[in-house]
């Protein structure tokens, strides 16, 4: 209590401060330096979006009291504060006694987001007043009231960060909308909250005002009246939340647990079935069998499979659940790597059942992941002896039999098993791909003849699908061997016509001696569309000061304006490129594509973009790589945005998981590691950059390095144990997992592009 009436008395004294003339100062940045080597390389790292490597570069000087000046050890604050070491802010800031003398009060402004960040109250809000009082120029002022404002948001000093907000609405007109909105937020009475509203300009802040109004209702724990509003913007979880909160004796709490395990059991969305999972799991414990089942049933469905595991576990030995459910209890435990239970349970499942000839299929393969090679394949010989007209257990039995033979270097027995695939089930979804790799394995085996005709029998089938490519370029390649170069031309100049951007097509531009393709060229001219220039700029003020929520509602306006027309789209697109926002740009520049838009260089360096070029051909130079082969590899994995995290967890623009960067942040040296590192995005190009140089260096062949990158050096290794693998083409096509063998042909393609599209400057011999 002490502390928010010191940070209430603070906000009142700031609020009544007066205001400097505003100033247009543009985003904060380092102070100047002296001519230190070491400082001015930090200094451009800093400008070419590198803060970490500016943390690095700086470690020296800072160590050496000869060299430790006041504006290094900002420099050295700005950097970090930038790759979000927040603790290292404070360590830097808080002993030096020029915080309040030097500067313009910039070094009391990093120490006041520190204290934010690291939700030390109180001393953020000090820190923020005392900032005010140094500061002279209208956005960083008004920036220093943003942070007085959320701090005191959350202590709970509501009216006295309302009044922060407005005021930093006062000094940060671009933006005071949005200030305008959240000073509503926390303004907990209704006349209020109407006159700010009322202030209310632009579309997209007045389109939040319901969602407004339903959080500081729950703040001030109308959670009824908050739950009824969220039901109406169809926030259904959020609502149930907050009338479970509302319910205040066992009899209501009863009644939202059953209306919550109704609701998961009416197999709502997946993010909702999720929300609503948690709820139940942090309000209730012990569920009783018959509701644990239900929601192990949900939790399946939805993509949580150690909760899913609990929930039959309880339902299963309380002696309820039907073959259905042990099915899924089964693929559960298998999802959680708990590979020779989730056998057992797929063998109980009767045979009978209409999962029963999955469930066999999937014991043989919780088998192969246990690795108890023999016992699955006498389990997958067994399912196409109990089982040989379903297609659900047979076809893939067969397809994961063949690729057993073929590990163990019997490609004869592969391809009568592959025959037998397509022959016998050839609708099947795997029909395709049964004979495109039966074909490929009698090329192999010098039946060049025949494997032409396969191949061309399948790329005119009707149900070829997605093989079509690769049956033409292969077919080329079959009749090559037989001596036959017209028909083998033939097949790759129609198959470079037909597509030119795809993997296939670049293939058979290089057997025929051509140019890989290119879109016809044209400069980066974009029709100028003021809104989306002064909206970008809101949005750019909004991460500035903080507030990264409000500038992706910015940002997914601008993307829903863009619809207005073609040049519109490829504008946005650039406008997003230019601020190293690839993954909008590349959404974007497919919907100018899909409306029209032409096929040139223009829009093609919007579907391939380069953000942060700097860093990515800094990192290409040290490791010696093509930064092209790099730039590819990143748009495959996170699309540029460097706060992705996949399913498995990997972070960051090269999708690095969190072990592999421990041990390469060890590996050079890093003074400090954290997970989160991997969400600064030249972190993640030094630790991805590193870690595919090694591939490179392991493999020495670009199909190879991009599959251990996607499946594990393991899996390659043993792939390379195939037959005529050591042709880097049949490499790729002999990759039994679909998603890599589908990786490695793209990011190839797009390798080639980037080369076309970007003139890089590398300063060493790149490879791959």
């Amino acid at each position: 209590m002490i502390h928010i009436v010191y940070v209430g008395l603070l906000a009142a004294q700031v609020a009544q401060a007066p205001s400097s003339p505003p100033v247009d100062s543009g985003p904060a940045s380092p102070p100047s330096v002296p001519a230190d080597s070491a400082v001015s390389a930090a200094t451009n790292a800093l400008a070419r979006g590198l803060p970490w490597r500016a943390t690095l570069l700086l470690a020296p000087v800072l160590s050496d009291s000869t060299r430790r000046t006041s504006e290094a050890v900002l420099l050295a604050a700005t950097a970090a504060s930038r790759w979000g070491g927040w603790e290292e802010v404070q360590r830097l800031l808080s002993p030096e006694s020029w915080a309040d003398s030097a500067f313009g009060g910039e070094g009391r402004l990093l120490l006041a987001r520190a204290a934010l960040e690291r939700r030390q109250d109180s001393l953020a809000a000090a820190n923020a007043g005392r900032a005010i009082a140094l500061l002279d120029d209208s956005e960083r002022r008004g920036t220093a009231f943003v942070y007085l404002a959320e701090v005191l948001e959350r202590l709970g000093s509501r009216d006295s960060a309302a009044k922060s907000y407005v005021r930093a609405a006062e000094l940060l007109p671009g933006v005071a909308d949005w200030l305008w909105l959240r000073a509503a937020g926390v303004t907990t009475d209704s006349a209020g909250r109407a006159t700010a509203y009322a202030a209310l300009r632009r579309p997209a802040t007045r389109v939040r005002i319901p969602f407004t109004e339903a959080v500081i209702r729950e703040h001030i724990g109308d959670y009824l009246g908050a739950a009824q509003r969220y039901d109406l913007l169809g926030a259904r979880t959020t609502a149930l939340r907050l009338r479970l909160a509302a319910a205040n004796d066992s009899a209501g709490r009863d009644s939202m647990r059953r209306e919550l395990v109704a609701f998961v059991d009416a197999r709502p969305s997946v993010g909702d079935a999720q929300r609503a999972i948690a709820i139940l799991d942090s309000a209730f414990t012990g569920l009783g069998p018959g509701d644990a089942l239900i929601v192990a049933r949900a939790a399946a469905a939805a993509g949580l499979p150690p909760r899913a595991v609990a929930g039959f576990t309880r339902a299963l030995e309380a002696g309820i659940g039907d073959a259905e459910d042990r099915f899924e209890f089964a693929t559960a435990l298998g999802r959680v790597g708990r590979y020779r239970e989730s056998a057992k349970e797929f063998e109980r499942v009767p045979a009978g059942h209409r999962q029963g000839g999955a469930a066999a299929y999937q014991r043989g393969r919780a088998l192969l992941r246990d690795a108890q090679e023999e016992s699955a394949t006498k389990a997958l010989r067994l399912v196409l002896r109990r089982f040989p007209q379903d297609t659900a257990a047979a076809t893939p039995a067969l397809l994961l039999l063949a690729d057993l033979a073929i590990d163990a270097r019997h490609d004869a027995d592969a391809r009568k098993l592959l025959a037998r695939l397509a022959a016998q089930f050839p609708k099947s979804r795997f029909a395709p791909s049964a004979r495109f790799q039966a074909a490929l394995i009698a090329l192999l085996e010098g039946g060049a003849e025949t494997a032409a005709k396969e191949f061309d029998a399948l790329a005119a089938s009707r149900n070829a699908g997605d093989e079509v490519p690769a049956a033409m370029y292969w077919s080329g390649r079959a009749w090559a061997q037989t001596g036959d170069s017209a028909r083998a031309r033939g097949r790759w100049s129609t198959l470079a016509a037909r597509d030119p951007t795809s993997y296939y097509a670049g293939l058979s531009e290089e057997r025929l001696g051509l140019s890989r393709w290119l879109p016809p060229a044209a400069a980066d001219s974009f029709v100028p569309v003021p809104e989306v220039d002064s909206a970008m700029a809101r949005a750019d003020l909004l991460v500035r000061i903080g507030l990264s929520q409000e500038a992706a509602w910015e940002h997914e306006d601008i993307a829903r304006q863009a619809d207005q027309s073609v040049d519109r789209l490829l504008a946005t697109a650039n406008a997003f490129r230019e601020r190293d926002l690839g993954s909008p740009a590349i959404r974007l520049a497919r919907r100018a594509i899909a409306r029209g838009a032409a096929g040139d260089a223009r829009t093609y360096r919007l579907l391939y973009p380069i953000v942060r070029p700097d860093a990515i051909l800094a990192q290409a130079t040290v490791q010696r790589l093509d930064p092209s082969f790099v730039a590819a590899l990143i748009r495959q994995e996170s699309m540029f945005n460097p706060g992705a995290t996949s399913s498995v967890g990997a972070r960051g623009l090269m999708q690095v998981m969190p072990d592999l960067g421990r041990i390469l942040a060890k590996a050079l040296s890093f003074p400090a590691w954290d997970p989160a590192l991997l969400y600064q995005p030249d972190v993640s190009l030094e630790l991805g950059t590193r870690h595919l140089a090694e591939l490179v260096h392991r493999y020495d062949d670009p199909a190879r390095t991009l599959a251990a990158y996607n499946a594990g050096v393991s899996r390659v290794d043993r792939w390379m144990s195939r037959e005529g693998v050591a042709d880097a083409e049949i490499f790729v096509e002999r990759i039994p997992f679909i998603e890599t063998r589908d990786y490695v042909r793209l990011i190839l393609r797009s390798r080639d592009l980037y080369r076309g599209l970007y003139a890089w400057m590398a300063s060493s011999e790149p490879r791959s």
